[in-house]
Order: C-alpha cells, then structure tokens, then sequence
C-alpha cells in the first residue's frame, strides 16, 4: 500500500490538472471567437437588415403586459429622463400649448404624458381649462402599447381624450400616408421607430411624414447611433445578428443617409452617449412652401373666378344701398360694403361664406358651427355621436365608460349592479336563464370561500332541473340572501367598485352601447352642450367641414350676417375691394344691369321668413346665367 497509493495519487493529480486545464482553453476560444466578431461587427451596415413587423407587433404587445402588470411603465424605456429632457427641449416641445403633435411609435405614452401636462402647465387661472395642445395624435404597431397608453393618459382627465387621436395599423407607413384621420402637424416626433424598419420603408416614411407636415413643421427622430468606435455598439451588432428580436428588433443606422434635402432640412443634430448605447438625434424642417391651392387654413384664399362671380351678385345690393364713387378710398368702399349687409338675402350670404369661409378665423368658424348645433335634432345628435364612438378604440372607449360611472349618483350605480327586472313578464325558460345568471355572478363573486362555493354550484345545477316557478323564484331570494350583499347596504365607494369590475368585463358592442344608452336619456340641451365642448377640440378643418355644413342648412339669414360682416370688414383683399366697387358703379365692362337683377334677388330676399325660393321660369334662369 505504501508503494502503490503515491503512485495513484500523482496519477490523479496530473489527470485533475489536465481537466481543470481544458475549461480555461474553452473560455479562451470563446472569447476569442467573440472577440473576432465583435471587431468584424463594428463596421458592419446594419441598415439593411430588419425584423417582419409581425414579429415586433407580437413583441412589443407581450412588453405592454409586462410593463403595466409587472415591472412598471417606464420599465423598457428607450432612453433616460434626461435625453428625453433634451429631446423636447431642442424639438420645441418644452412648452408645446397650442401644438399639433404626431408621434409615431408612442409605446407606454410616456412622451404624451409629459406633453399634455407640461402644456397644461403653461396656463394659469381661466386659461388653465383650455391650456394644452391643439391636437394630438398617435399610431402604434401594437395595440397592448395603444391599450397602456390610454390607461396612463386616463389619469390626466377625460378631457385630455378630447384632443387625441389613438390609431393602431399594422402598417403604420401606409397608414400615415392614406388615412384621412390624420391632418397636418406642427410637429411629429419618431423617438426610436425608424430603426426598427427595413430601409425601404425608411424612405416612404419620411416622404409620407413630409405631407403630414406644414409649412415650417418640425420632425424629430432618434435612432440607435452607428459609432463603430464603441465597444458597447460592436456588441450591440454580434447580439443583433444572433437575436434580433430580443433587442426590439432595433439596430444602430445612419441616418442621414436616408435624409432628402428636398424634403428636410437638418436644424441641428446630435449624439447623446450618457447611456451605454450611444443615441442619435436629428431635428429636421419641412423644406418646400406649402400647398395652399385648396385655400386650406386662414390664409387659404378663394380663386379668382368665384370670387368674381359672388361679388357681381353682391354689387347689386351695394349699389341698392349707396353708390360707391369709383374713386373713394377702399375704407369707404369697404364701409360701404359691411353696410350692404343687412341688406343680402339668405342666397347670397352663403355664397360669400362658402367662398371666403376659409379665410375666417377659428372664432367665426365656431360660431357658425354652433349655429349649426342649433338646428340639429336629437336624431342628428346621436346619429354623430355613435360615429364619434365607432373611431374610438376599445380602450380609449371604456375609458369614457369609466369617466361616466364615476359621476353617476348612488341610485344609478345601484341599478347598474341590479337591473330592474320584472320576473312576472317572463316565461319559464326565461326565468330559468335569468336566474342561472345570478347564480354565475354569485360564483365569482364567493370564488375564495370553498364551502359557499360548492352551495352555489349544487344548487346552480339543480336549478336545470326544476319546472316549479315558485321554487326558481325561492333561490333567486337565497342568492340575495346568502351570497350577495344587498347594494342598498353598500358604501359609495363599493359600489362604484363593483360598478367598475363590471365595465372591465364588457365587450366593445357592450360599452359603446352603454354610452349610446346614456346619450339618449339626455335632454336635447345637453346633448347640445356636450356637441359645443367638443367643438373646442377639432382640428381646423374639421371645423370648417362643421361651419359649411351650418352654412348650407341654414333657413334664415340672421346667423349668417355676422360672419358676412367679417368677410366685408376685414376679409376682402385690395383686389377683391377695387372690383365691388367697379361692379357696383357700372365702371366694369360685366357690371351687372340693376333692373335685370333685382327682380330676381327680391326673390331671395324672403327666404329667411318663407324658406326656399321658389325657381324661376328656365328662361329667365339662362337669361341671368348668361349674364354672369
């Protein structure tokens, strides 16, 4: 033994030194390996390589679930309080009041959130009800990250929802460029989106973004930095080549390769390398004029042809009311015509308005579009009501539900837990189904007591069984005895409680139509008022689309006069001014003939009390035709 156990003893340390070797070897050629990659990596063009978005659709739904559940919001956050800081500060976003902001990719809402109250901010005292953003509007690839942010913004109020768009498209680049949901934008932020897209997509998207934008319209987009330099990007790359879905699908690019001076002109750009994947970001304006020939927004101007056609209708009543000289200054004429007012028929009001309606300020297009409010039915009321609640999604939608619960009294959220049912009305069967109800709400309700449980479960399925309607009717009593607490007996707070667990259960046809249920049990005043606060939140053109659609229904002239004033008073250029006046004194070669156009105002004239003119013989109507 002596002899023999050193022997084996040596034989086993040289065998344990051999394998303890082999796995420092190992590691060894692994890094290496690594290493090898990682400097092959860093040079790398990654900006043709992407993910298929359903794929990132997928993922980032199964990020919102994590992110409002289990770790937080901000949890996945692209970039720090910090960069995100700067980014608005440098985008003109710091004090967006009064902005019409798209964003792409909103994710969680973290940026809306900032936005919306940060505009609130910047108002104090009367003007902090209407403080905030002109518009804002979203477009996610996911709708678990749409669904987190309506829950978040929730916090700010239901009037936040007023001013926003939510949109969901799994093509969110052909979505910008064809939906008619969206208009034109002051501002429209991209915070890392168009990394994540194929090359291709990058170069349509920045083409669609530059028709959302206006004149002067600012564009910020951040990107993962391509810094070879940076051992954490070489990484970066050898990761993404091996799962690119594990990082968002996202990858380092240049972008000012994508960039088309023709479209965008850089303001500033910059690296921010305080985390440890290095961010780039570039603040770009919308290059070229913009497009005015639709006469869109206060500047928008009629064309020539219409304007002259409506001021020759018009010179006949300023030449009624008092001959301009054709030499006074234009303030006179313009006087003159303001005067000439009080004297146009209800026809010739809406035509000038339908021709320089455009050119009014916000402040005349909401009164005529209140006007139009006026004369709408209660079916007209909830005819645009329940289309306002079909664009709205899911989450956006039971929001509103959630808003409305919360103001209901005691009474209401009593009937909303026990419906008012009245058992005699119904059959057997339908008994038997209405208690069979009960007894699947009073399942859920004594889920965590075992032995209740299984007493509600056995007499649930005795109930199959029993034909006796007195003995039906005797366990819908033991369920309000035994299991339920009796909402006459509950606090406020439960009730809303219990009120709110029930919402989240509902379907989408569920909610919108209790919404639909609510408008309908409202007077026609108040659903009047609630169509003028809303009207406090449409883009421009949607009121203006309001104002004409008040201008064509209009019966009587008096609404219209006030409007017409404006047109007259401030509204007329040089050009528009000189022209009355030739027309109204005869000077103008295509001056109308006073005789042959009065008869057929006079007419017009007695629309606001007698409705529609009555039309006259087809001679007469291609006489004056010819004419103008």
């Amino acid at each position: 033994i002596d002899t023999v156990l050193p022997t084996r003893v040596h034989r086993l340390r040289s065998r344990a030194s051999v394998t303890m070797a082999m796995p420092s070897v190992a590691w060894l050629l692994v890094a290496l390996l690594l290493a090898l990659l990682v400097s092959q990596n860093g040079e790398l063009d990654m900006s043709q390589m992407s993910c298929s978005s359903g794929t990132l659709q997928q993922l980032y739904d199964v990020v919102a679930l994590l992110a409002r559940n289990f770790l937080g919001l901000d949890s996945f956050a692209s970039c720090s309080e910090e960069v995100l800081s700067d980014i608005q500060e440098r985008c003109g976003l710091a004090a967006p009041a009064g902005a019409a902001v798209l964003e792409l990719g909103f994710g969680t809402g973290r940026l809306a959130e900032l936005l919306f109250r940060g505009a609130a901010a910047e108002a104090t005292g009367a003007a902090a009800a209407a403080a905030g953003m002109a518009r804002y509007d979203g477009v996610e690839l996911s709708e678990g990250m749409l669904n987190t942010t309506v829950h978040r913004l929730a916090t700010l109020g239901a009037g936040a929802f007023r001013r926003t768009g939510f949109h969901h498209s799994d093509r969110p680049t052909d979505f910008v460029r064809e939906s008619e949901a969206l208009r034109q934008y002051s501002h429209i932020v991209a915070l890392f989106v168009v990394d994540a897209l194929p090359a291709p997509e990058i170069h349509l998207l920045l083409q669609a973004l530059h028709v959302r934008a206006k004149a002067g319209g600012r564009l910020c987009v951040a990107v993962l930095a391509d810094v070879p330099e940076r051992l954490s990007v070489r990484l970066y790359k050898t990761l993404w080549r091996a799962v690119p879905i594990a990082l968002g699908g996202r990858r380092p690019i240049a972008l000012q390769d994508f960039l088309d001076p023709q479209l965008w002109t850089q303001v500033t750009a910059w690296v921010d390398e305080r985390s440890w994947l290095p961010v780039e970001v570039f603040v770009l304006e919308r290059s070229g004029e913009e497009d005015t020939s639709s006469g869109d927004g206060p500047s928008g101007q009629p064309d020539r042809a219409r304007r002259s056609a409506v001021l020759e209708r018009w010179a006949v009543h300023v030449l009624a009311s008092v001959v301009p000289d054709l030499g006074a200054a234009a303030q006179d004429v313009r006087e003159q015509a303001v005067a000439s007012i009080d004297s146009l028929p209800l026809g010739v009001l809406k035509d000038i308005l339908n021709v320089w309606l455009t050119a009014l300020p916000d402040e005349g297009l909401l009164g005529l579009a209140q006007e139009g409010i006026e004369a709408m039915s209660k079916e007209d009321i909830l005819e645009q009501q329940e289309e306002m609640l079909s664009a709205m999604p899911t989450a956006q939608l039971k929001q509103e539900v959630i808003a409305w619960v919360k103001d209901l009294d005691s009474q209401s959220l009593e009937e909303w837990i026990v419906p008012h049912v009245d058992l005699d009305g119904l059959n057997l069967e339908e008994l038997r189904s209405h208690i069979d109800s009960s007894f699947s709400s009073a399942a859920e309700f004594v889920s965590g007591d075992a032995e209740l449980m299984a007493q509600v479960l056995r007499k649930q399925e005795g109930l199959r069984w029993m034909q006796s309607r007195e003995k039906i009717l005797e366990l819908e009593d033991w369920i309000e005895k035994e299991v339920l607490l009796p909402p006459s007996e509950m606090s406020r707070e439960e009730l809303e409680q219990s009120v709110l667990e029930d919402v989240e259960r509902l379907s989408r046809e569920e909610l919108q139509h209790e919404l639909i249920g609510d408008f309908e049990n409202r007077t026609e005043e108040d659903l009047r008022a609630l169509l003028r606060q809303d009207l406090q939140a449409l883009w421009r053109e949607d009121l203006e689309r309001r104002a004409r659609a008040a201008v064509a229904s209009a019966a009587t002239a008096a609404p219209l006069r006030g409007p017409a004033r404006e047109v007259a008073g401030r509204l007329l250029g040089a050009e528009d001014v000189q022209l009355l006046a030739s027309l109204a004194s005869g000077a103008s070669p295509s001056a109308p003939r006073r005789e042959e156009y009065m008869e057929e105002e006079e007419g017009a004239a007695q629309d606001s009390a007698t409705g529609p003119r009555v039309a006259r013989p087809r001679r007469e109507a291609a006489r004056v035709h010819g004419e103008l």
